[in-house]
């Protein structure tokens, strides 16, 4: 019959096996007073319980929350354990959601800044405020695109259904009225959108604002759409820029 696993004892090199970490990792936290050995052998060797190897197993996840081991010690020697626990945990937490928050503070900026050179072929932006107002821009480009779609699929449910309506009731003024709202609707976002734009030209590095037409028919992308340029009269693939 095998022995229990309370009354098991281990070798530092058993307990870090069975730890997944290292011997020498072992020896450290035995020398931080972490993780004192119950007891030797006659030959000297550290002896370790199941507790011990329990003990081991608290503090690696502590450790993996990013306290340090003088804070894991004084958690361990308080009287109030786990009311310090809690409160040092929860002093962690906010100290990683801010790092959290500015780590993706500076990734945007860092997409911000590849997504401008990649458009213009050169950084345009020159001071802070300059990105602060084209990521302000940017993201109100992506609410105002999200609204142009949900009115898109709005205004096309409402000339279809109107067309079922007077397929089935022969009262066909009720499809024209649909569409008309339909066409109404959308030319308005559309006018809308327009008047929130304005487009780099490559050519003489100056920003311009289209014709309304020519800007309706033009070729285009998500960021760009191939217009004439006033500085030379050719048309060329332009970068848009929203303006909140």
């Amino acid at each position: 019959m095998s022995e229990p696993a309370s009354a098991r004892t281990y070798s530092t090199g058993e307990v870090a096996e069975h730890c997944g970490v290292s011997v020498r990792t072992v020896q450290y936290y035995d020398r931080q007073g972490l993780l004192e050995p119950s007891g030797t052998t006659p030959a000297g060797r550290r002896i370790y319980t199941h507790d011990d190897v329990l003990k081991l197993e608290y503090i690696l996840m502590l450790k993996a929350t990013g306290l340090s081991l003088a804070a894991i010690r004084t958690i361990m020697e308080s009287p109030y354990q786990m009311r310090m626990l809690v409160d040092l945990l929860d002093d962690q937490q906010d100290i990683l959601e801010r790092e959290i928050k500015d780590r993706e503070r500076k990734l945007a900026v860092i997409r911000q800044l590849n997504a401008d050179v990649q458009l213009h072929g050169r950084l345009t932006l020159s001071t802070r405020i300059d990105m602060a107002n084209t990521m302000h821009n940017r993201t109100s480009w992506k609410h105002f695109v999200i609204a142009m779609l949900i009115v898109s699929v709005l205004m096309e449910a409402l000339w279809i259904c109107g067309l079922i309506c007077s397929i089935q009731t022969g009262h066909w003024w009720v499809f024209i009225t649909c569409l008309a709202v339909a066409v109404v609707g959308l030319g308005a976002m559309t006018r809308r959108y327009y008047r929130h734009v304005t487009y780099w030209d490559p050519q003489s590095q100056e920003e311009f604002t289209p014709k309304f037409w020519p800007w309706f028919f033009a070729q285009h992308t998500m960021h760009t759409r191939k217009l004439r340029v006033p500085a030379t009269g050719d048309k060329v693939w332009c970068v848009e820029h929203f303006h909140a």
